[in-house]
């Protein structure tokens, strides 16, 4: 669903950390939850990527995961700062918690502030487009910033522990750019945060492993596959050749602009072969209007993906009445069992 990167994300909040290094604070129960640690900038100096649940009343710790269980003491309760006082509360990011769109949270930043620089037609092949178009896979932005290294993540990988900041914010040139204000262009502290937010979290784009377009190319493509073939026959580049995530390439199309799509660049715009991919990806265009897909504000559950909702909200319901009678002290059943 993204660029190497292949879980949807919710930011919760932040709390402090004391000097001595201990914090302590509520979670929401039965949601998986990770943690970063950041700098007094907001930025991350390291992050788990991997993640851990917390039962209704349980209380956890660190012990298990970065010490043995068998050997240590136990959690220090009165000899840390965070232990002195009640449990912090996580405070949610920019208004309520929600899944974490890149064309929702990222991309107005760009727009507002770095478009007018950085579009098609206005830079040469090296440097960065920012524009929001929307592409076969992502947006033009998202897959540029990508492409041309203006960021570093690890994604879903390597395996190993990374050293702190070395991924990140930290490490990566779209930061350093707009704090020291690149270009005499001078950002809001939030419209920094969603920037380096966006980056910490690993640059997810979609909000949703939801697809409108499951038999299509990567399952958001507008295009079908004989239209994805024709556009390689008249244009010589081969959009399949870009379905993985270990191919960073630049924007190749725009479905809100088909005219200015890079695939059409080096076309003969008074010919025949021309006007027919350009055709083609206004098609494309035309069925993102009729289908939103997860990227846009409009879009809809569709097809199978309308099944697998409804079995989650029986799924879920069913496991709240089964915690609402263990707190009441009754039995219940699950559906479909008399007995």
């Amino acid at each position: 669903m993204n660029w190497h990167n292949f879980e949807n994300k919710r930011i919760l909040g932040t709390v402090p950390v004391e000097a001595d290094g201990s914090a302590n604070f509520e979670v929401p129960p039965d949601t998986y939850v990770f943690f970063q640690l950041l700098d007094e900038n907001g930025m991350m100096i390291q992050s788990m990527r991997s993640g851990t649940i917390i039962q209704p009343g349980e209380s956890q710790g660190c012990v298990g995961c970065h010490d043995e269980r068998t050997t240590s003491s136990g959690p220090p309760r009165h000899n840390v700062l965070a232990m002195q006082r009640a449990p912090s509360r996580l405070d949610g990011w920019h208004g309520a918690s929600r899944l974490f769109s890149f064309t929702q949270e990222v991309q107005p930043v760009l727009t507002k502030y770095c478009v007018s620089c950085h579009d098609f037609g206005k830079t040469d092949k090296n440097k960065i487009v920012l524009a929001a178009d929307r592409d076969v896979f992502f947006n033009a932005a998202y897959e540029e910033l990508w492409a041309k290294h203006s960021i570093k993540c690890v994604g879903g990988g390597p395996p190993d522990i990374q050293p702190p900041m070395s991924w990140g914010s930290h490490a990566s040139k779209l930061i350093e750019l707009v704090r020291t204000n690149h270009a005499e262009v001078k950002l809001g502290a939030e419209e920094v945060d969603r920037l380096i937010t966006w980056v910490d979290l690993n640059a997810p784009y979609y909000p949703s492993y939801a697809s409108v377009f499951p038999g299509n190319l990567a399952g958001r493509s507008p295009l079908t596959t004989p239209q994805i073939a024709r556009l390689a026959e008249l244009t010589g580049v081969d959009l399949r050749k870009h379905d993985s995530h270990s191919s960073l390439t630049q924007a190749l199309v725009s479905f809100d602009r088909p005219e200015l799509s890079p695939i059409l660049a080096k076309m003969d715009n008074s010919g025949a072969a021309f006007h027919e991919a350009l055709e083609i990806i206004r098609a494309g265009a035309k069925a993102l209007a009729e289908t939103p897909r997860e990227d846009m504000p409009d879009c809809a559950l569709k097809g199978i993906d309308v099944a697998r909702n409804e079995r989650y909200l029986r799924c879920a319901n069913e496991a709240e009445a089964s915690l609402a009678a263990i707190r009441e002290g009754r039995k219940h059943y699950d559906a479909g069992r008399s007995d």
